[in-house]
């Protein structure tokens, strides 16, 4: 599939790889295990031991620079940043992205662990082999399917709440509004110019 050059994402995919291609290099600060340790920013995590719940109710933009703070020590680049969020946009899992930031040779520099990633990684990237990767795949999401049946009521609840605070200051504005136009029809009715 060749890009649409009249596609508004594709046009801001190719303004963001050109900026991309026009910044210096980010040196890597990276060390190996037991060598002096690196002196970090304040704003990045200075701990190396995590969890998977650290991340996974962090979405989009903010699971992508949570990730690549805690995994590599830095936020991400523009062209990581913007593969990261296509992947996710793709449908693929976190669980990939975690382990592909880790499995790097940056992320292995600074020896960061997410206590449960490495075996649900490496059953990810069997769900990847060729043929019998969607057999595993599939008998994966049936032994997993109350457990996704869960998630899924949490996040019809999550949304119909936050739909129901969204009418709640809509109506709100359109009260605060309806006393205005009352208290200018008030002030209009005892104006003795009037």
């Amino acid at each position: 599939m060749t890009p649409n050059p009249s596609d508004p994402l594709d046009n801001l995919q190719q303004q963001i790889r050109a900026e991309a291609a026009t910044l210096p290099e980010v040196s890597s600060a990276v060390t190996a295990r037991g060598a002096a340790p690196v002196v970090l920013a304040l704003d990045h995590p200075q701990r190396l031991h995590y969890t998977l719940d650290d991340f996974m109710h962090v979405h989009n933009d903010e699971f992508v620079e949570l990730a690549y703070r805690c995994l590599l020590k830095r936020p991400p680049d523009a062209g990581g940043q913007l593969l990261a969020l296509q992947r996710l946009a793709a449908g693929d899992s976190k669980i990939a992205i975690l382990g592909d930031l880790r499995a790097s040779a940056e992320g292995r520099g600074y020896g960061a662990e997410i206590a449960g990633l490495a075996g649900r990684y490496r059953f990810w990237r069997l769900t990847r082999l060729p043929l019998i990767g969607a057999l595993i795949e599939r008998l994966a999401l049936l032994w997993n399917l109350p457990e996704i049946a869960r998630e899924q009521r949490r996040l019809g609840q999550a949304l119909a709440q936050q739909n129901a605070v969204a009418d709640i200051a809509d109506l709100t504005a359109e009260v605060a509004r309806l006393r205005n136009d009352v208290a200018l029809l008030r002030s209009a009715r005892n104006d003795p110019r009037a």
